[in-house]
């Protein structure tokens, strides 16, 4: 399999190409837990950036709570299903491109956790630069170690980093973000460990 992060990316990024619909069948319609976590954390009518949005359900609970959201995802397949269905979207990758902004908050419910080890930095501080003074990140990571290659949900090989809390901390305070909460989020019903990275732009 793929050595360097570039072509892990390149892979991962295919198989979402090439098994959008496949996704959306296997991705549970309940939304993210994250979702509640970001509605508490700003006001009504915020601007929210979703990196990589996949199925839409996150978005879509974002709006019904009265959040105004620009739906991303580095797979032109989902791009050109929400514009399929009358919702404007963009590609984004995330390793690569400006986000834009500026924007209230950042929402990346599994997302970030292909992102290679060594870029998360890198990631973290484009997202900052993406929102205003005052603005908050909510991210959802898998806990573990090192990283691994699976085709569990689809029937291609993605790639994921793991992650523990200290080293999340570690990362989000060198990329210029305050960090507010940073701990393990998995629920009883997961058969994986997750953990909820929640942070502050506080740098004028």
């Amino acid at each position: 399999m793929a050595s360097t992060s570039e072509d892990s990316s390149a892979i991962t990024l295919a198989a979402y190409e090439l098994h959008a619909e496949q996704y959306i069948a296997r991705t549970s319609n309940i939304r993210s837990q994250l979702v509640d976590d970001l509605i508490g954390l700003v006001p009504h009518g915020s601007s929210v950036l979703e990196l990589g949005s996949g199925p839409g359900r996150d978005a879509a609970a974002l709006e019904e709570a009265g959040l105004v959201v620009t739906r991303t995802d580095a797979a032109a397949s989902f791009v050109r299903l929400f514009r399929s269905r009358g919702l404007e979207a963009r590609t984004l990758d995330v390793t690569a491109d400006d986000f834009g902004g500026p924007f209230d908050a950042v929402f990346a419910n599994a997302v970030l956790l292909h992102v290679a080890r060594t870029r998360l930095r890198g990631v973290m501080v484009v997202a900052q630069r993406a929102t205003r003074v005052g603005g908050v990140l909510v991210a959802s990571f898998k806990k573990g170690d090192g990283d691994e290659w699976s085709e569990r949900k689809l029937d291609a090989p993605r790639h994921f980093t793991y992650w523990q809390e200290e080293d999340l901390h570690r990362v989000v305070m060198a990329a210029g973000w305050t960090p507010l909460r940073i701990e393990e989020s998995t629920q009883p019903t997961s058969i994986e460990r997750w953990i909820t990275v929640i942070a502050q732009n506080d740098k004028s």
